[in-house]
């Protein structure tokens, strides 16, 4: 999914694959239980009370029906909104892991058929807070909602035929289901890699109570929740419900009031959201049936609009009247990274906070580049000019510089950090660098004159030293790039990586746009959304793997992935990850692992972490590698 302004940290030795581990109760070491499991967090946990936590400038959660299209699926709507209400079949990410967490998971692990094609999940007694058990025809209403509505469904792929050969995505790959009242069995029309059907696709299902099977303000029911997966009438039962919820899920002013999202199976509920401002509080949902139920009463989120406003009440302390008991510490007024003591230099010290422990995200950072653009996407399909781009982006250089040694390089499309993921042995062979002078020579190498900025072609065509296909002679190495608004870092940051492509006759014509406005005008160009086609890079993110774990790259780098939003397409990279989602064998991941990095379906820039600045007082433990919270693991000492 699209992640919001803040990343990770920190620079490993080695790279190491880990196979992917599922947690449980005896598995998570330190973690803190809830009122119902005193032991776990010894006797200084006290219950009660009330946490403020700073949102991140600009970004306030605003959709709540997990059901979501591409542009709606975000770290801030899932990590830190939906999940706190409306638990994922299989939920991942607790203690800064990628493994699916047993605990806090509404479905028991997966049994599979010993054909390899049917896989049945069998349901915990969980119930909704309205009382009804939650059911496999709760899960069946997501299946069959995903099935009817593909166009809005920001997990989409569709299905890619190579060499004769088609592989099917989910829930084209499903060929029936079978919900009882305490399970769901999904038979596939193949094989498919199990990792990858656990944490690509059983992740993304969840359950949906059949309260919300309606198709307007008066209750008048639907069927969609109802049908079998092959009905002949499926998607005319689901079209009603999926508009009625769709447009209620981004009506704001009525969030806390509309009694659909009062029905939950999470550990929260929503009490309060303000339409304008973004703020929202959650308080215990005293009806969860899961076990870590929440020590505080409640959770309020407070928004801003920039990181110096937030920093103002930090430096207030935790005494003053608007005290923030969790806020970020904005890298301005951070000192430089000491791995041996968070602590050192804290300018917050003497207000009452300390600096958390740090989180790592299971992410990737890079800028989008449009290769449909109207205006520019002709040198974006030249690979040598997409590889210029990613040679003259100093990673290293901003972690120094600007960053203050608070991040670490994204080395290409798998993360290396945190532990967990499959990388591929070869991973620091072909990892991304930074190499003016490879850059230059490769624009000089294919017919660019680079006496002036922006060079100009001056040998046009497709053969060995021309500039390539569509470009003419006489066009300039130049492009537009936008990127996010109110990160006080990131104009010092694009400047310098303006400084560096000059060098090899690129001009970058650079513009700072509000995130609300970048992600709504990086859409996929296509004959019925012309819009699409007039923009050249965006940078406002990068990708959390979640809820899809597994870094195939099938939702993000595919041919026609719901995503890939800026039209990126190579056969032969859709072949790779076609046969890493099939197959059991780890060489066939490594393998799309080593070809995506050669190769540029986006720019590549450096991680960061978020810097947790605590109340001292409060525990806080390292949060998910996904961007979300667990706060019902918060609480205050005694």
């Amino acid at each position: 999914m699209h992640i919001g302004t803040v990343r990770r940290i920190l620079t490993k030795a080695g790279i190491v694959a880990v196979a992917a581990t599922t947690l449980g109760a005896a598995t998570t070491a330190g973690a803190a239980a809830g009122p119902d499991d005193v032991t776990g967090a010894g006797t200084h946990a006290q219950y009660g009370g009330t946490v403020r936590i700073a949102q991140r400038p600009n970004d306030s959660p605003n959709v709540i029906w997990p059901f979501m299209d591409v542009n709606q699926v975000t770290s801030i709507n899932i990590g830190e909104f939906q999940q706190y209400f409306f638990r994922p079949l299989y939920f991942a990410g607790r203690d800064d892991r990628i493994a699916i967490d047993d605990d806090l998971s509404p479905a028991r692990a997966p049994i599979w058929s010993e054909d390899g094609k049917t896989v049945t999940i069998r349901l915990k007694d969980w119930r909704w807070s309205n009382g009804e058990q939650v059911t496999g025809r709760d899960v069946q209403f997501w299946i069959n909602m995903s099935k009817a509505e593909k166009d809005h469904d920001g997990y989409y792929t569709p299905p890619m035929t190579i060499a004769g050969t088609t592989t099917n995505y989910f829930p084209d790959s499903v060929v029936s289901t079978r919900a009882t009242r305490h399970g769901i069995s999904i038979t596939f029309d193949r094989q498919y890699n199990r990792t990858w059907v656990l944490q690509n696709v059983l992740t993304t299902i969840t359950p949906m109570p059949r309260a919300w099977d309606v198709t307007g303000p008066d209750g008048a029911r639907g069927r969609c929740s109802s049908d079998d997966f092959d009905a002949p009438t499926l998607k005319a039962d689901c079209d009603p419900v999926f508009r009625y919820l769709s447009a209620a899920s981004v009506d704001k002013k009525t969030f806390a009031t509309n009694p659909l999202w009062q029905i939950s199976d999470g550990p929260w509920k929503l009490k309060s959201y303000d339409a304008a401002s973004g703020s929202y509080a959650i308080v215990r949902n005293r009806a969860y049936s899961g076990v870590h139920r929440p020590y505080l009463d409640e959770v309020d989120f407070v928004p801003y609009k920039n990181a110096e406003t937030q920093y103002a009440d930090l430096q207030a302390g935790v005494s003053s009247p608007n005290a923030l008991q969790i806020g970020i510490l904005p890298k301005a007024h951070a000192a430089r990274y000491d791995e041996n003591d968070l602590q050192a230099g804290n300018p917050l010290a003497g207000q009452g906070y300390h600096i958390a422990p740090l989180t790592y995200l299971d992410s990737i950072s890079y800028y989008q580049l449009n290769f449909r653009s109207t205006r520019h996407g002709k040198l974006f399909r030249q690979p040598y000019f997409t590889k210029a781009l990613q040679d003259s982006y100093d990673q290293q250089g901003v972690i120094n510089g600007a960053r203050k040694g608070w991040g670490h390089p994204t080395i290409g499309a798998v993360p290396s950090i945190p532990a967990g993921n499959p990388l591929s042995p070869n991973a620091q062979q072909h990892r991304i660098k930074f190499d003016l002078a490879e850059a230059r020579g490769l624009m000089a190498a294919n017919g660019w004159d680079l006496s002036t900025t922006p060079a100009v072609c001056r040998n046009p065509g497709t053969g060995p030293g021309q500039c390539g296909a569509d470009i003419a002679a006489g066009d300039k190495a130049e492009f537009d790039l936008d990127y996010q608004a109110g990160n006080a870092d990131l104009p010092g940051i694009m400047a310098s990586y303006r400084s560096n492509l000059a060098q090899s006759g690129i001009s970058v014509n650079l513009a700072e746009v509000a995130v609300d406005r970048l992600q709504s005008e990086a859409s996929l160009c296509t004959p019925a959304n012309p819009d699409g086609c007039a923009w050249d890079a965006a940078l406002y993110g990068g990708w959390v793997y979640s809820p899809q774990l597994y870094p195939t790259g099938d939702s993000l780098f595919a041919t026609g992935a719901a995503a890939n939003v800026w039209g990126y397409s190579d056969p032969h990279l859709d072949e790779l990850i076609a046969k890493s989602i099939t197959s059991n064998d780890l060489q066939d991941m490594y393998a799309y692992e080593d070809y995506v990095n050669d190769h540029q379906p986006v720019i590549y820039t450096d991680d960061i972490v978020a810097i947790y600045e605590v109340a001292n007082g409060l525990h806080m433990p390292v949060q998910d590698p996904f961007e979300g919270y667990q706060p019902e693991f918060w609480y205050y000492t005694k």
